[in-house]
């Protein structure tokens, strides 16, 4: 249920007892558990009641649990059977995962836009200066109470890619400069054209939906 609720984002109780092939009764009592612990967030849209991981620190947790069940073969051979959209592009959570989301977080490295520091990722001064002309106060993401920076495991490229509050500041930039488009209720991301071209000019990317096609 919480892989489901990692990838799809918001789901019903009845969907989710489907999931897991168990009783709707029985799929409640570890609804009831999974909030007692922090885990999963409930939400009320006219009858119905909507679940959710709570945060972005779930949402890693969840990811971890994945990246260990990889070690296993049989896990490890059912990534073939993702559409190929949502491996090279898609949210995680409130941000960029993913081939785009890793390549992403590679590039703000290699451009001198982050560093690696004993405590994780941090902004050099080049990094707030970009960030800033993006629109994004570097200063008031250190400054909120959640994370402004992690390393978030990328379940499909075995790597990391950037998660935290500063990365959720650079998807909402991205999509308001049209850069990207989700679709709603969606989390596979659309490279525009004008995306496709301004990441090339800001962090030297090559990036494609999957061959030489790019959605709009």
């Amino acid at each position: 249920m919480l892989m489901s609720l990692r990838f799809d984002g918001v789901l019903s109780a009845t969907e989710l007892s489907a999931v897991a092939n168990i009783a709707p009764s029985t799929a409640s009592e570890h609804l009831a558990k999974l909030m007692a612990s922090g885990l999963v967030a409930r939400q009320k849209s006219g009858r119905h009641r909507l679940y959710s991981l709570t945060d972005g620190d779930v949402c890693d947790l969840v990811d971890g649990l994945a990246a260990l069940a990889e070690r296993h073969a049989a896990i490890a051979s059912a990534r073939s059977s993702f559409p190929q959209a949502l491996l090279h592009s898609r949210l995680c959570l409130d941000h960029l995962g993913g081939r785009l989301g890793y390549l992403t977080t590679n590039a703000l490295f290699a451009r001198n836009l982050l560093h690696h520091s004993a405590t994780g990722p941090e902004i050099t001064q080049e990094g707030a200066a970009w960030l800033n002309d993006l629109g994004i106060d570097a200063n008031a993401h250190l400054d909120n109470v959640r994370c402004p920076l992690r390393l978030c495991h990328d379940w499909s490229e075995k790597a990391y890619h950037l998660g935290g509050g500063i990365a959720a500041a650079i998807l909402s930039a991205f999509r308001q400069r049209d850069w990207i488009r989700v679709k709603r209720g969606e989390i596979v991301i659309f490279l525009t054209p004008k995306g496709v071209t301004a990441l090339r000019a800001e962090l030297g990317l090559d990036i494609r939906q999957s061959g030489d096609e790019v959605r709009t």
